[in-house]
């Protein structure tokens, strides 16, 4: 029978049901020691007898040993009135099957997906551990595209009681949940009755992104024997047409039906499609096109630094004359059109017209470079929380780069998205690309500083801030993290002339009046903040950006209910994904009190690139949770992922 609220499993009390599987129910608790919300699987009580009951303590516990960005983390495991129960991070989001809801995923997003699925695999074989129940059931996707791998040691677990009855078929086992994995996800060499290993965890994740890339599983029955007769005897249907061709060829190796065709281990996958995904197109002569002056008119515009009418349209003669235009005359005006609301800060506006521009040429690489590039702003400046805008871009940027992959300015904006993504290493990959085709892009180097900056490399950080604001005093992205790198390192007099800096040179501009707010947050100067964030209000409208620093302030000011109506859901969802403001979430809960949903932010920091455990360590925002367990375990699992790289 299901669990009512408030029913104890040991230290953890019952706070209302998650969700059902073959295996047992999934409920969100408390952990009343440490006051934070997990989730507790809690297991058939058939599962909890005999030997089978040591083999899964020792499987969660190996389980529990790893620690990865995109594996859930096991806190604990147990045992009450005869049911087994692990105790697992909570996470918020869908499965994967939740995500693709049935249709066809963007191969782009397959791709970011496969990589981050893969990654988890080859943490967890390099320990010895195999999962054998990958399945998009068991996959969770968060709202920024982060991928997380549940319910590791589970698999052999049910494996083990599995053994205790030789006689159970492959139906009843189904239906009891002690196969071993799910009979559509199952490598052709467990039906034949050979153990499992890593390549079987292979095939299965073959399955998962052929399901991803079609909306249906590839083999289908309507008994487990239909099912296993088509996994043995068929092949998979064929992939859509967008599908690349290099994915369908890592999609068909990982499918094949003997181990030895497929990918031996879960490293060559992810780099496999860390290649697909880095790649570039073959090489076409560079032409004097002066696009990168067009993508600075488009970043700067949309941040709120609004250049005169007449360079705006100095820009779009620019690309008419000197820079493929389109061959389509109404696009080229569109398009132009476009640049000019851009330049009057009309971003949604612009954002139209480069979608028609794009429309009435499919192959109108400057159109849709523009609009990713808007759809990448829109998220990084606060004007947006949705999310999904981050995939467009990378769509739309990777359509631009397809038509001219010499494109100057490309690499630096898909570094952007993949920074945005939470793939640093995709991000750096992009960023050596466009500083080896312009090593003085200012675009480009800033996305290096903002590397530098969330790895706590502050030296090498304020060095290459200097020198971007030397080369373009305007610039003031690398304004920005100068102004916080100096913050952090206890010089509030300096951060405090660079702020006044930024708002001086830009008044309008959400980035300087969020700088200049938070040097008075952090000197204690509330009065100040409030005084910048009343006045400027009117002018940067619901921003979130703004919506997020005044929160924090309401919070310094311990005015808690209204903090809390401040830190909506919806600018939640925008800290959430923009890894410019996670931490100031954490901050905001740990300012409150708040100490599992501050330990809950911290840790999305840290998975939107924030690693910098010496300003963690320290940060006064952060005393209240400093003592917590958890906050020690995020902080050893950036020291493990540094020792290991």
């Amino acid at each position: 029978m299901p669990l009512a609220a408030g029913t104890k499993l040991g230290p953890y009390e019952i706070v209302s049901p998650l969700g059902a599987g073959g295996m047992g129910e999934v409920y969100r608790a408390r952990d009343t020691r440490l006051g934070r919300d997990v989730a507790i699987k809690v297991l058939q009580e058939s599962l909890g007898k005999g030997s089978a009951w040591e083999r899964f303590e020792r499987e969660a516990r190996a389980a529990s040993a790893l620690s990865h960005p995109n594996i859930c983390a096991v806190f604990d495991v147990g045992e009450a009135d005869g049911r087994p129960y692990l105790v697992m991070e909570l996470l918020s989001g869908k499965t994967l099957r939740e995500y693709g809801g049935g249709q066809p995923v963007e191969p782009g997003m397959v791709i970011g997906l496969g990589i981050q699925i893969a990654d988890a695999l080859e943490e967890a074989h390099s320990k010895g551990i195999i999962h054998r129940d990958i399945k998009a059931g068991n996959i969770m996707v968060t709202g920024r595209g982060h991928a997380e791998v549940l319910d590791f040691g589970l698999a052999k677990y049910a494996a083990a009681v599995a053994e205790s009855d030789d006689t159970r078929t492959m139906q009843s086992l189904t239906a009891a949940g002690t196969v071993v994995g799910t009979p559509h996800y199952m490598a052709p060499e467990i039906l034949q009755g050979k153990p499992a290993d890593a390549r079987s965890d292979l095939w299965a994740l073959g399955v998962v992104l052929h399901e991803m890339l079609t909306g249906a599983l590839p083999f289908q029955g309507s008994t487990a024997y239909e099912v296993s007769a088509a996994i043995l005897g068929q092949s998979p249907p064929p992939l859509p047409e967008n599908v690349p061709s290099g994915l369908r060829t890592i999609v068909e190796r990982c499918l094949a039906k003997r181990p030895e065709d497929r990918y031996q281990n879960a490293g060559d996958v992810r780099r496999a499609l860390e290649a697909l995904s880095m790649s570039l197109f073959p090489s076409r002569s560079r032409r004097p096109f002066l696009w990168a002056a067009v993508a600075v008119v488009a970043m700067i515009a949309a941040a709120g630094l609004y250049f005169s009418h007449q360079q705006s349209l100095a820009a779009a003669r620019t690309l008419s004359t000197g820079g493929k235009p389109s061959a389509v005359r109404e696009a080229n005006e569109v398009l132009e059109l476009g640049l000019v609301q851009l330049q009057q800060g009309n971003t949604v506006q612009a954002q139209e017209q480069f979608r028609r521009a794009a429309a009435l040429d499919a192959h109108f690489a400057a159109a849709r470079q523009l609009l990713g590039t808007t759809y990448l702003v829109q998220i990084f400046v606060g004007d947006s929380n949705d999310a999904s805008l981050l995939y467009k871009a990378d769509e739309e940027l990777r359509s631009a780069a397809q038509e001219d992959p010499l494109r100057p300015g490309i690499h630096a904006q898909l570094s952007g998205v993949a920074f945005m993504l939470g793939d640093k290493q995709r991000a750096l990959a992009e960023v050596n690309r466009a500083l080896a085709q312009d090593p003085i892009s200012q675009e480009a180097r800033q996305w290096r500083l903002n590397l530098h900056y969330l790895a706590e490399e502050n030296a090498a950080a304020k060095e290459l801030a200097l020198a971007i604001l030397e080369r373009g005093p305007l610039f003031p992205p690398a304004r920005v993290i100068l102004t916080d790198i100096l913050l952090t390192e206890g010089d509030g007099a300096d951060a405090l002339r660079q702020a006044r800096t930024l708002t001086e040179q830009t008044p309008n501009a959400i980035n300087g009046v969020q700088s200049l707010s938070l040097v008075y947050l952090s000197t204690g100067e509330l009065d100040k903040a409030r005084s910048l964030l009343v006045e400027k209000r009117a002018l940067v409208g619901n921003n979130y950006a703004w919506r997020v620093a005044w929160a924090l302030l309401l919070a310094l000011e311990n005015k808690r209910d209204e903090a809390l109506q401040a830190m909506d859901g919806e600018t939640l969802k925008w800290a959430d994904v923009n890894f410019t403001a996670t931490l100031r979430a954490a901050e905001f809960y740990a300012v409150l009190g708040d100490t599992s949903k501050a330990i809950d932010q911290l840790d999305r920091a840290v998975r939107n690139g924030d690693e910098r455990i010496g300003w963690f360590r320290k940060n006064p925002r952060l005393a209240s949770i400093r003592n917590d367990p958890n906050f020690q375990r995020i902080i050893d699992s950036i020291e493990a992922r540094r020792k290991q790289h």
